[in-house]
């Protein structure tokens, strides 16, 4: 009875914390109606949008892989015929029925990652129980339902969500394989690995870690006479293994293959803007940044686990490694290596953006719980855990709050600017930013101008002149180039000048608005939502908005 009612309660604290995860990651599933800031979001949206089964399947976008698309696209196409047609179909209702919408796209793409989200939970207690215990099982459940990377990127039409979940799931492939040496794991292994290469062609960096797998198993279960024979027979089902992984990868995403021009013109792009051998105005963020893989500790991090999690991190890890080397625990060091793996891959990349390093958020979750499972016998460490677990609980809610259920800081800015700015002003605001597109509806004056170029064109120098002259307001409907001329006068000394004068009223501007920033906001944004974190980790969905008014 006791061990039916133990079972009980650890299944009940599973379902609770499905529940619990299920609200966090699908409340206002819909935010930015309709105007659908996240331009990552758009382009996959665009993408599906003009898909028609069976004559026109070429995405004509390869920043990531089909199968995602293909998903989503089928699946809003089953959605519009259950729910607005019936039999006998016609050829126009055919024709209706085989494509789907933009908005219904971006809705569609985010129910998947808020679903796939959600599915993290169960495998995180199946990956927790299974390399340690049940009460590990949960902790790592815990921490990714409460985990503000998850419901942030959950709400996102992405496919970090996507790459998440297939790693983790491939890393429990993974272990089973090291564990058992069975046919059937390393079957799953190569078909989880060839929806890995589909979404984005970066996760063959974790191509050899099923061969892997089973070179360990062989190396440690062969008995001597048997070990070379076995090795070699590993070898040959390893590259046999990456093969069948790399070829059914097309099967997912077959034009590829069929366009591979196209396909080929776009990897060398996304190479060459992450390495930092193309110039993009969407990177200039990251030029001077000292100490590599620093920068992800000390603005990324912080964000997506949460700060005290964050310090907890470096110690769990350091703790399970000797753990693992001591107890020769192959699980503990898989989930190090999965980690290392797909955080070294990203990290010396010159484009640092938060959604390189969510996919390492499970193997952070399932280390830091790890960790957490010892027994503690210190009553002060005891204490100490509990307030880590009582303050992740606070950020998570204080995340949900600040950016989900208040209205969006575009909207409510241009809200403001309505009631309190004439309809015909002249407007100058910056190029590429997505947040000026609530304004658009209000205020027909309105003039984009390039500041990505202003420090390497002396002819925009002399064009902002004239343009500041017949000037009203400025808006800036993020910190996206603000806070990179600020902080960088080396680089940017034109635009540092601009923005210095702008903000200290030396060019004849009065800030009239800002998008406030309560306790609950500095919580969650590390004090400062414009400068203490990586740009991306807010300026999609909750970036701060200034408005000035010429005074001179």
């Amino acid at each position: 009875m006791k061990q039916f009612l133990t079972k009980n309660k650890t299944s009940l604290l599973l379902i609770a914390m499905i529940f619990i995860a299920g609200l966090l990651r699908f409340y206002n599933l819909n935010w930015g109606v309709p105007f659908y800031f996240h331009p990552d979001e758009r382009n996959i949206a665009s993408a599906v949008s003009q898909l028609r089964f069976p004559e026109q399947m070429n995405p004509h976008f390869f920043a990531y892989g089909s199968f995602p698309m293909y998903t989503i696209y089928f699946s809003g196409i089953l959605m519009n015929f259950f729910s607005n047609f019936k039999f006998p179909i016609s050829n126009f209702q055919f024709q209706m029925i085989n494509a789907i919408s933009f908005e219904q796209a971006i809705l569609m793409s985010r129910f998947f990652s808020a679903v796939l989200s959600v599915l993290l939970i169960p495998l995180f207690y199946l990956i927790g129980k299974a390399l340690k215990d049940k009460n590990t099982g949960l902790l790592a459940a815990f921490l990714g339902a409460s985990s503000v990377g998850f419901i942030q990127f959950a709400h996102f039409g992405t496919f970090e969500m996507w790459l998440t979940f297939f790693s983790l799931l491939l890393f429990y492939f993974v272990y089973n394989i090291a564990l058992t040496g069975k046919l059937q794991w390393m079957v799953l292994s190569g078909i989880i690995m060839s929806m890995l290469l589909s979404i984005k062609v970066s996760s063959a960096v974790l191509l050899p870690l099923a061969p892997f797998a089973v070179f360990f198993y062989e190396l440690k279960y062969a008995t001597r006479a048997k070990k070379k024979k076995a090795l070699l027979i590993s070898v040959a089902a390893s590259f046999l293994l990456i093969f069948l992984s790399a070829s059914t990868a097309l099967l997912f995403s077959p034009y590829a293959l069929l366009d591979f021009q196209s396909f080929r013109s776009t990897i060398i792009y996304e190479s060459s803007v992450a390495l930092g051998t193309l110039s993009v105005f969407y990177t200039q963020g990251f030029y001077d940044i000292p100490f590599p893989n620093v920068f992800q500790l000390v603005h990324i991090y912080p964000f997506l686990l949460n700060p005290l999690l964050t310090v907890v991190l470096p110690i769990a890890m350091i703790t399970v490694l000797y753990q693992g080397l001591t107890k020769k625990d192959t699980g503990m060091l898989l989930v190090l290596i999965f980690f290392s793996i797909l955080f070294f891959s990203q990290s010396f990349f010159f484009a640092k953006w938060t959604r390189y390093i969510v996919p390492t958020l499970p193997f952070a979750y399932v280390t830091i719980a790890i960790f957490f499972s010892s027994p503690i016998k210190n009553k002060r460490l005891y204490f100490f855990m509990i307030g880590i677990f009582v303050f992740s609980v606070i950020y998570t809610l204080s995340f949900l709050i600040v950016v989900y259920t208040r209205e969006d800081t575009r909207i409510a800015a241009n809200k403001w600017a309505k009631k309190n700015i004439p309809q015909h002003a002249q407007m100058l605001s910056e190029v590429y930013d997505l947040g000026i597109l609530p304004f658009n509806n209000n205020f027909p004056s309105i003039t984009l101008f390039d500041f990505y170029n202003l420090d390497k064109n002396a002819q925009k120098k002399s064009e902002l002149n004239m343009q500041l002259q017949t000037t009203d307001y400025i808006i800036l409907p993020s910190q996206r180039i603000l806070k990179n001329r600020l902080i960088n006068s080396k680089r940017y000394p034109d635009g540092n000048r601009f923005y210095k004068s702008l903000f200290n009223g030396s060019l004849g501007f009065q800030k009239v608005y800002e998008t406030p920033c309560d306790l609950l906001c500095k919580l969650v944004y590390i004090e400062n939502p414009v400068f203490s974190l990586e740009e991306t980790t807010s300026v999609f969905d909750r970036p701060t908005v200034y408005i000035f008014k010429k005074i001179k």
